[in-house]
């Protein structure tokens, strides 16, 4: 199964009967139907309307830029997206100077993450490593502080970046994004408390009403949804386990649903990677190379990556491996029967970044 998690199937706030979109006299359109568009088409869409962007996450993000780049010149309106929930965006892959897998993406740096099914003596480095995660994670933000400007704009999150970044959140911003917005040409609106429609636009739950001739719900996608459609009925309730996540071994094996391997729904910093060597250790499994272990031993170890996830960051509901990327490549690889150390030397393999180009077949 690599029907994939984002697309197909969107996610759509639900409202109070009256307050919804049947209410609203202009256009609503989720960013699913917007990506269909040409650019031509887009432009056209936008150009000179009052645009409402629901969401301040990738998609969000990018489908305002490209309003604000509409609506340039005379006759532009400004858009405005509401915020629910704030995440820390990144304006490119350097902090400070440094570059940022320095800080996730080496050995070193992710022998200070909690990762699954960890000993004793692992839970307690990372304990007594907490400070150092700490201050890691106030480097970048005072970064991200000083660059962005974030304070001005009520955007600065209240929690750490490393949350976000081991649930797989982190945006990266195109390029002017608060360039338009020091423009006027990218407005925020905070929504924490929520949020419904009106004839003319959309009404805070404080009362603060915003007009709009156009509303873009940027609100996500229900993968798991498409997956239950295709599923059996009898394993259809057996999507989503104990923590919210799609239970799978290695990613790509549910231990109670039979002769079904999924891939594509475990989220890393580069998923085309993460992806690529579960397709290889698939094709290991299959070639008989290594047998599976029990299904109690295959919940266990899903159960520990969930706990794992919790220990870290509070959107622990996404399958996330960001912080422990390298170990869960080991993983497979042990089971392989490949190496696990891929560098060349003891400096390397400790303190260069692990990519896509040291799990290349030879």
């Amino acid at each position: 199964m690599c029907t994939g998690k984002y697309g197909d199937v969107p996610r759509m706030p639900v409202f109070p009967p009256g307050k919804g979109p049947e209410v609203f006299k202009g256009t609503v359109m989720h960013s699913l139907d917007y990506c269909k568009l040409s650019e031509e088409e887009t432009v056209e869409l936008m150009r000179g309307k009052k645009v409402v962007v629901v969401g301040y996450k990738k998609s969000a993000i990018d489908l305002a830029n490209e309003c604000a780049q509409a609506n340039q010149g005379e006759g532009g309106q400004a858009c405005t997206m509401l915020v629910r929930t704030l995440h820390w965006v990144v304006p490119s892959y350097s902090i400070w100077g440094l570059p940022f897998f320095l800080f996730y993406s080496t050995r070193f740096s992710q022998l200070f993450y909690e990762r699954p099914n960890q000993g004793l003596f692992r839970s307690l480095l990372c304990r007594l490593m907490s400070p150092l995660r700490s201050g890691v994670s106030k480097f970048i933000e005072s970064y991200l502080s000083w660059k962005l400007p974030l304070g001005k704009y009520g955007l600065t999150p209240d929690h750490p970046f490393v949350e976000d970044y081991a649930s797989c959140q982190m945006a990266i911003l195109p390029e002017g994004f608060f360039d338009m917005a020091d423009r006027g040409l990218v407005r925020f609106q905070r929504a924490s408390a929520g949020w419904c429609f009106s004839e003319n636009g959309v009404v805070l739950d404080d009362g603060t009403k915003v007009e709009a001739d156009l509303v873009f719900l940027a609100t996500g996608f229900e993968g798991k949804d498409k997956l239950r459609e295709v599923l059996p009925k009898p394993f259809r309730d057996l999507v989503v386990g104990k923590s919210s996540m799609m239970p799978l071994y290695r990613g790509t094996i549910h231990p109670l649903i039979p002769n079904m391997a999924f891939v594509g729904f475990v989220e890393s910093v580069s998923n085309l990677h993460t992806s690529e060597l579960r397709c290889r250790w698939l094709s290991g499994l299959l070639e008989g190379r290594f047998e599976l272990p029990s299904v109690k031993a295959m919940m266990g170890h899903v159960a520990g990556e969930a706990d794992a996830m919790r220990r870290t960051t509070r959107f622990y509901r996404r399958h996330c491996i960001s912080t422990y990327s390298i170990h869960d490549s080991d993983g497979m690889c042990a089971d392989l029967g490949s190496a696990t150390l891929r560098k060349g030397n003891w400096i390397a393999e400790l303190f260069a970044p692990y990519n896509n180009k040291d799990y290349k077949e030879q």
